[in-house]
């Protein structure tokens, strides 16, 4: 009998070979993309959005611990005050309909997203000495986030109790080796070395970061002069 997500799992532990098939056509690779990966969008998102109305609610009714009271500054009785007064979260019931719509969404803009930065990435560092052209890296994207949807599966288990905590440093360890493990597919489909694909990904990284940053930074300053 097969295992669920088996190729998945060995197509992560040996990288290299991964995308050693030939590829298949964009559409097929963004269907199977899909079909792995929106379910466990969805259940993860689900599990999201039900732990963060939990927790809003458990902040509303308070108090808070008395360290956070300390740490903030300010009057219990007036925390506990300001906390009442916020607006109550809708139900989950109310929610969970939007996102049927959300996630499908936010998974398609996702594989854009990853695909324009490391494409640049890939570019900047000479790796797109064949010229395949942006629709070969949509199809690498497609495969890779195909494969690092286990990373999504495994993250379900961050919602159970007491598991997530001892699984939290080694999720976050999966995600970045996920991260990178795109740009094997990278480099597997536009012909060039493995470590640029990886530096690829790398440089997305620090790019978006960088352009994050500026923004704050902008956003900062022109509060500081509007005060």
């Amino acid at each position: 009998m097969r295992l669920p997500f088996a190729a998945s799992l060995r197509a992560l532990a040996r990288p290299r070979a991964a995308f050693d098939a030939p590829p298949p056509p964009l559409g097929r690779a963004l269907g199977d993309m899909a079909l792995v990966w929106i379910p466990l969008a969805l259940a993860n998102a689900a599990g999201t959005t039900w732990r963060t109305l939990q927790a809003y609610g458990a902040l509303r009714q308070g108090p808070l611990p008395p360290r956070m009271v300390a740490w903030l500054g300010a009057e219990p009785a007036d925390l506990q005050d300001l906390l009442t007064s916020l607006p109550q979260a809708p139900a989950f019931d109310q929610i969970w309909p939007w996102l049927l719509i959300l996630v499908p969404l936010g998974v398609l803009g996702t594989w854009l997203h990853d695909a324009v930065w490391d494409h640049t990435g890939l570019w900047l560092l000479g790796g797109l000495k064949e010229k395949r052209g942006f629709r070969i890296t949509l199809l690498a994207e497609a495969e890779a986030l195909r494969i690092a949807a286990v990373g999504t599966l495994l993250g379900l288990l961050g919602f159970v109790p007491v598991l997530g905590v001892v699984l939290a440093l080694p999720l976050i360890l999966l995600e970045a080796y996920l991260w990178l493990f795109r740009g094997f597919a990278l480099a597997a489909r536009h012909g060039c070395e493995p470590w640029r694909g990886i530096a690829a990904t790398v440089l997305h990284a620090v790019l978006l970061g960088g352009c994050s940053l500026g923004v704050l930074l902008l956003l900062l300053s022109l509060l500081r002069v509007a005060g």
